[in-house]
């Protein structure tokens, strides 16, 4: 066996250099980063400028960030507000935000710029020598990081030509585009908002598919009931005013018939409904061909197209009781009297037992049902139904108030 003790003098020294080379090899590992640790550029809105002409310069860096070494640089003399260009003279700049990736993080100045000097004509102008200052931090541990020291950057020579086409060191002859960082902040800004606005159109756009879509099937599959309404009024009075050119075309042709008088008291009865504020009643029509006694056939629906019988079932007693109504305006008592007579004259043509018809009677029943028809198709405008409403409710709160 070994003796231990005679063998401690012998491993001390080379525990001594494994202790060396473990505390100099960390440093060194945790300092070590990619190459070119700090990359910045210039660039100008223009190659040749005028004396007293503005334009424009961009200074770009792109600084290592990782998660094992950060670049940092001192970016307090880069402000608009404290570098200078001599011989320009900065009008003002702006800062647009950094943007990142993977392993490097660019920042962005702008300065806007102009030369006064006046002996700069047809020469190369270049921009004055900029010296950036960083240091790298290496992150040793998760809450420990390392200093590094104090290091300078000097940025390329860039030039302008005064009164010239390009300067004589550029690489090309045509400009570069102008774009910055901020400007692509706007657009990606504008390009959210956008998407944002055109995603909730498209929602509300579904939705009202949605909607229309659910009331069209539930209206195809509700049937119809007696109380729901098939046709509006505004469609039935146009049907009357076309059955009344009907009728006087063939009261032309071939004069008055019972039938023809039959016709006229039919539409004379709805008009009278109007008049008096009754419903008229209405249901889908027979077969296509069949004539209906008493009712007018009106067409609506596109495209698929109904019949509906209307009819009214107004009497001349019933309109001469409305007539005699207190409080009723001088002129509707001279229309529904009108419209009472009319009814009368048509009533016993259609079912008297007389061969021979007052023709003239019968020509002064059908002007009374186109001038009732005409008063009737006024009082049924929007604005005439909000008016007779609010009289109505005027009406009635006086009542009130007199009690």
């Amino acid at each position: 066996m070994l003796n231990v003790r005679l063998l401690r003098p012998a491993l001390l020294p080379c525990l001594l250099t494994m202790l060396c080379l473990a505390s100099t090899v960390t440093p060194l590992a945790a300092q070590t980063v990619q190459t070119d640790p700090l990359q910045c550029w210039w660039r100008t809105s223009t190659g040749a400028i005028r004396v007293g002409q503005t334009f424009q310069v961009v200074l770009t860096c792109a600084v290592l960030e990782t998660d094992a070494a950060t670049v940092v640089v001192d970016q307090t003399r880069l402000e608009p507000s404290v570098l200078q260009f001599p011989p320009f003279e900065v009008l003002g700049g702006a800062h647009g935000a950094d943007l990142r990736t993977d392993d490097r993080r660019f920042f962005q100045y702008e300065y806007r710029l102009r030369l006064i000097a006046e002996n700069m004509f047809g020469k190369d102008v270049q921009l004055p020598e900029l010296k950036l200052s960083y240091r790298v931090q290496s992150k040793v541990s998760q809450n420990t990081s390392l200093q590094g020291r104090d290091q300078s950057y000097m940025m390329p020579a860039a030039s302008v030509r005064v009164l010239s086409l390009v300067p004589a060191d550029a690489s090309d002859i045509r400009d570069a585009a102008t774009e910055t960082f901020s400007d692509l902040d706007q657009r990606a800004l504008r390009a959210n908002l956008f998407v944002v606005v055109g995603t909730v159109m498209f929602v509300l756009a579904g939705l009202l598919a949605i909607l229309v879509l659910v009331r069209l099937f539930a209206r195809l599959r509700k049937p119809a009931t007696v109380t729901q309404r098939l046709i509006a009024d505004s469609t039935i009075l146009r049907g009357i005013s076309r059955e009344l050119s009907a009728i006087r075309r063939e009261r032309n042709d071939s004069g008055w018939t019972a039938a023809l008088a039959g016709r006229a008291l039919s539409a004379m009865r709805i008009i009278a409904a109007f008049a008096i504020d009754r419903k008229v009643g209405h249901m889908p029509a027979a077969v296509i061909g069949t004539a209906e006694d008493g009712r007018l056939i009106v067409k609506t629906g596109w495209p698929r197209t109904k019949r509906i019988a209307v009819s009214g079932s107004i009497t001349p007693q019933v309109v001469g009781r409305a007539a005699a109504v207190a409080g009723t305006s001088a002129s509707r008592q001279q229309l529904l009297t009108s419209i009472e007579q009319a009814l009368q004259t048509l009533t016993t043509a259609g079912y008297g037992r007389a061969e021979t018809f007052d023709d003239g009677a019968l020509d002064q029943a059908l002007e009374t049902g186109v001038q009732a028809l005409r008063s009737v198709r006024i009082r049924q405008l929007w604005v005439m139904k909000r008016l007779a409403t609010w009289r109505a409710g005027t009406a009635l709160d006086n009542r009130a108030w007199s009690r």
